[in-house]
């Protein structure tokens, strides 16, 4: 569909290059570039300066990294120019996916029924409740190859907390980067602001994960090369018996799923992190492998409102309540909540130990909707103690 577009356009452009107006060039032009209302002086490339968002959500525009969008970044169904499928894979972290193409969609629908449920999809759940636009727990082909469509562009590279660059709890349209349809048909109550609820439904904390798993679709205790979604290398890599088959051994030995693992390279450590209340997502400066051993000491209190006794210590709202709007729905407005990478939300709370999901960095936040209005900060000393062997 992309490349005939441009087929069309090349062809106007050519027969007929003395008689388009202005305006009409206008409208080409928007329709062949994303984000095309930053680029304020026109030269198709939109600079960091450029950029109307959080840093966030520029990185991961920027596909190659080299501090501006241009060519497939901001081309309307542009995609990257490597085979993200082919790609070596470190077995463990969260990933966004990347491929919005209809071989991709074939890739992941594994019993080839036109529809991916979420045992088909391996990367952020995040990405997976946004595209399915009907709420229907499944994702059509139609729905994954939307992001392809000029008129319906969700910019599904962004999550919601990437987009939220003032951290009010919503998505105001002066923070949208996509199509207005995509925004309008997401703005369930047309009040012209979108929630995280409308952006993603409902969240609950993400505790625990297995992707060996999640990868192994048919149940066979093995993963099948067809089960695999990155390189044949990386495959091989870890098929150290040559049998053509992944073992859970095999697997966890490359740093796989948690709880189950021979050995962890990460040697035991401690770091302090505070995390200020009016921020989403804080760096704790700590990479963990999944089945660590990560150990939380938090104090503090913080106030979420302009009434000084709506407080919370790291464990929630000492009044009980919970915010309507939070990451996490399920759990009390203010406690002290972790991702990793892309994996999460965690609620921590006044936990003291938990097991790493996945592998990645660790982020800290709190659990409350509206930060801007938020006083305070929790003191997080975070210790990781790596997984030993069976």
């Amino acid at each position: 569909m992309f490349s005939r577009t441009l087929l069309t356009l090349s062809f106007v452009a050519i027969t007929t290059p003395f008689v388009l107006a202005s305006s009409t060039a206008e409208q080409t032009r928007a329709a062949r570039m994303r984000f095309e209302a930053m680029d304020r002086n026109s030269d198709g490339v939109i600079t960091r300066e450029e950029w109307q968002g959080s840093a966030r959500s520029f990185q991961v525009h920027d596909w190659n990294g080299d501090g501006r969008l241009a060519g497939n970044e901001v081309r309307v169904g542009g995609q990257r120019e490597e085979e993200v499928e082919g790609a070596d894979h470190a077995p463990g972290r969260a990933e966004r996916y990347a491929s919005w193409t209809a071989a991709g969609f074939t890739r992941l629908d594994h019993n080839r029924d036109g529809r991916l449920t979420a045992n088909e999809w391996h990367y952020d759940m995040e990405t997976y409740r946004r595209i399915d636009r009907n709420r229907d727990d499944v994702v059509s082909r139609a729905e994954f190859l939307a992001g392809d469509d000029a008129e319906w562009d969700d910019d599904r590279g962004d999550n919601f907390d990437d987009l939220d660059a003032n951290n009010n709890g919503r998505v105001e349209r002066a923070e949208w980067h996509a199509s207005p349809a995509s925004f309008t048909w997401l703005d369930k109550n047309g009040d012209g602001v979108l929630s995280r609820f409308e952006v993603v439904g409902a969240q609950t904390s993400q505790d625990t994960h297995d992707q060996f798993a999640g990868l192994d679709y048919d149940r066979s205790g093995t993963i099948a090369k067809d089960e695999w979604h990155w390189s044949a290398n990386s495959f091989n890599q870890r098929d150290t018996n040559r049998d053509g088959m992944l073992s859970r051994r095999e697997f966890d030995a490359a740093g796989g799923a948690p709880a189950t693992g021979t050995s962890s390279a990460a040697a035991a450590g401690s770091q302090a992190v505070r995390v200020n209340a009016q921020q989403r997502w804080t760096d704790g400066t700590i990479d963990v492998r999944a089945g660590d051993t990560l150990t939380f000491s938090s104090t503090g209190s913080i106030t979420m409102s302009e009434d000084n006794g709506d407080t919370a210590a790291p464990a929630g709202s000492t009044r009980g309540r919970r915010a309507p709007d939070a990451p996490v729905l399920n759990q009390l407005a203010g406690g002290l909540i972790m991702r990793i990478d892309e994996y999460g939300p965690i609620f921590i709370g006044n936990r003291t130990t938990i097991t790493a999901p996945v592998s990645g960095r660790i982020f800290l936040g709190v659990n409350d909707d509206h930060l801007a209005d938020n006083r305070g900060e929790f003191m997080v000393t975070v210790t990781v103690r790596g997984r030993t062997g069976r």
